[in-house]
């Protein structure tokens, strides 16, 4: 007897010893998600789900789901941060549940298994561990010991373990449809990094415009003495964004020798800038980094064939076609050819820039980069792994949804800002519509970002940069949660990228910003939260004909930025309050009746309650779902929600006359 005890206790100990190692790296409804989501195969996998059941050793009220296609070996592919390159005293612990009923586990579909495995080398690398559900619809705790693993000399040569899997019933061949359910993921060592666009957080800067290619030959102004004396005026300035490609041609680049391509000779010389003035960008770079701002640098990713944002140019494009058409290099199809051609030349300038220690890339017109997204972003990250990365989510690629999130009402549609100001025109588009837009919501809605790409509803169509709307709408959401996630995972910092201008950097346009105070409080609303703000400069006449100086009226906005920032303490900035004669539309219910039917809802955002303007007949309070959450059936002095959550919510207001009004408030 004594000596069953002995052996009891010491297996509780050598358990207790594991699990007391472990570090969290994946807990779904938290944001310690240190570990990232590469794939799942033979199923879906997807997070934020109801928790089948809180009763038991898993409470928490949401999980991560996988449901299994009916075939054989699913698994769900987690990526390492930081590879594991011993085994030695190694687990990984987590908390699973199967949908099977305990009367209906097998041998087979009992089985819970956990592998390490190398991307790089594939399948042979992975080595596993198996465990076995005893219930069934019921959560339950694993510790796969690998303790006495060794790792083989291929992968310990391709940086060790990068990925784990998950496998359930691994091998049953009965056309299995489970559901099965993870949470608290853990391991022996830690995975958190610090997140690649950690110190974009709480920074403000601009875009400073290099032209390219020829373009940069044909006035090579001094942007080398302009960047000395921004560096000397702007301290409080964090960050700058440069040009890896022209702006507005992407054909057009700011370096021209390439240790892949000979682009000059090989496909146009246009294309590059001469010896001497490809130095100009890397002697920016230099002036910058050497002030303690880190660098972004911009890029138009559709390239020399510019099937999207930049003009066509019959000359380059057909140049371009002919060198990766007819170069053996290149296999597959004519697409195929493309994008193989289009990763190898940035490749080549992408470990140039690192090089001279640019900190992270803006991928515009990435609606018609040559090739999968996927593939371009692995290949930056393969160069550079700390490079911080934003995209403009203009791309549906069919494996992931990477279009821009608008702000909706309690019932799931679009809010549209009517008007402006009580001075504004009406206004149509080219086919007669009137021009009302939609409120852009930068949050992190693709894979391969770390800062969010940050830009506005589109100029074109009729949202100013000044709009009322981002006050109202996307910059509170900004200050509220400065920080988001993709699918649970990836950390990303909410950035704005905001034009100054009524047409991006266009110097004959109209400049927008004459207010220097609502500059300085958007700066200041963003950067005191840990968002993020590059305002887009513009250059003082066109690419043919300048002297590489920012506009003066710009410059003076970021001076005077720069000024009150500089403060200690900063000085304060007039509070937000909405424009006379700005709706939204179907605010102004009746164009006879406006002050009958607009109200103040204050104060906005809210602490624990609120108050409207106008008697009212009933009020009633949403959460983005439009699911309704509080209801007031008579007029109150205030409308109490303390006990909802921070977050955005939308307050319908119903008046006497029945009419409806909805209105956004942010709870802090």
């Amino acid at each position: 007897m004594k000596k069953k005890r002995l052996l009891s206790s010491l297996i509780a100990l050598f358990f207790l010893f594991y699990t007391q190692a472990q570090v969290v790296w994946y807990e779904n409804e938290s944001n310690t998600s240190y570990i990232t989501l590469s794939s799942a195969t033979k199923g879906t996998f997807s997070t934020n789900e109801v928790n089948p059941e809180t009763i038991g050793v898993n409470t928490n009220s949401v999980s991560s789901k996988f449901i299994r296609d009916g075939q054989v070996s699913p698994f769900i592919y987690f990526n390492l941060p930081i590879p594991v390159t011993d085994l030695a005293m190694y687990s990984i612990s987590l908390k699973a549940y199967t949908s099977i009923t305990t009367a209906n586990l097998t041998t087979t579909n009992k089985r819970i298994r956990v592998y390490f495995r190398n991307s790089t080398i594939g399948a042979s690398s992975a080595i596993y561990k198996q465990l076995n559900f005893s219930l069934g619809e019921t959560w339950e705790d694993f510790t796969f010991i690998f303790d006495g693993t060794s790792i083989p000399t291929d992968v310990a040569s391709a940086g060790g373990y990068d990925q784990i899997m998950i496998g359930v019933a691994s091998g049953d061949t009965t056309s299995l449809t489970s559901t099965n359910y993870f949470d608290t993921i853990s391991g022996t060592t830690s995975q958190e990094t610090e997140p690649k666009a950690e110190w974009l957080s709480g920074s403000w800067g601009f875009w400073y415009q290099l032209p390219g290619g020829i373009r940069l030959d044909s006035n090579p102004a001094d942007y080398v003495t302009v960047a000395q004396q921004m560096v000397a005026d702007l301290p409080s300035m964090g960050h700058v964004m440069l040009n890896f490609t022209h702006s507005a041609h992407g054909y057009f680049f700011l370096l021209r020798e390439n240790p892949y391509i000979d682009i000059a000779t090989e496909i146009h010389s246009d294309m590059v800038p001469s010896l001497v003035n490809e130095q100009i960008i890397l002697d920016v770079i230099e002036i910058f980094k050497n002030a303690g701002k880190k660098v972004i640098l911009y890029i138009a990713t559709d390239g020399p064939s510019a099937r999207s944002g930049t003009p066509d140019n019959s000359t380059y494009k057909a140049a371009w076609e002919n060198y990766y058409l007819n170069t053996p290099l290149f296999t597959g199809t004519d697409e195929e050819k493309e994008a193989q051609a289009y990763r190898l030349l940035c490749k080549g300038f992408f470990e140039r820039f690192k090089d001279a220690g640019v900190d992270g890339y803006w991928l515009d017109h990435s609606k018609g980069l040559p090739g999968e997204l996927e593939d371009f972003v692995k290949m930056i990250t393969k160069v550079d792994p700390n490079a911080a990365l934003a995209t403009n989510n203009t791309l549906d690629d069919g494996k992931v949804d990477l279009d821009p999130d608008y702000f909706q009402d309690a019932y799931g549609n679009d809010l549209y800002v009517d008007t402006d100001d009580v001075n504004e025109q009406v206004e149509v588009n080219d086919d007669g519509i009137n021009k009302d837009y939609r409120i852009k919501r930068f949050n992190a809605s693709d894979p391969y970002m770390d800062f969010t790409g940050g830009h506005p509803t589109p100029l074109a169509l009729g949202a100013p940069p000044t709009s009322w709307a981002y006050e109202e709408y996307t910059f509170p959401d900004m200050v509220g949660n400065p920080w988001d996630t993709y699918n649970g995972t990836k950390q990303v910092v909410k950035h704005a990228f905001i034009p100054l201008r009524s047409r991006w950097t266009v110097f004959t346009s109209d400049f927008m910003f004459n207010d220097d105070e609502q500059a300085y409080r958007i700066v200041r609303t963003l950067t005191d939260a840990g968002a993020a703000i590059t305002w887009s400069a513009t250059l003082d006449g066109s690419w043919y004909d300048t002297d590489g100086n920012i506009m003066q009226e710009e410059m003076d906005l970021f001076k005077e930025i720069n000024n009150r920032m500089v403060q200690n303490p900063k000085p304060d900035y007039i509070p937000y309050s909405r424009p006379k004669g700005a709706y939204l539309v179907g605010e102004s219910l009746s164009i006879n009746s406006v002050e009958k039917t607009s109200i103040t809802l204050y104060p906005n955002p809210v602490k624990s309650s609120f108050k409207i303007s106008k008697e009212i007949e009933s009020v009633h309070v949403y959460n983005a779902l439009g699911q309704k959450l509080i209801s007031f059936s008579e007029n109150k002095t205030e409308y109490d929600i303390s006990r909802l959550s921070k977050g955005i919510y939308f307050v319908e207001t119903i008046f006497e006359n029945k009419l409806k009004l909805t209105t956004r408030i942010v709870k802090k």
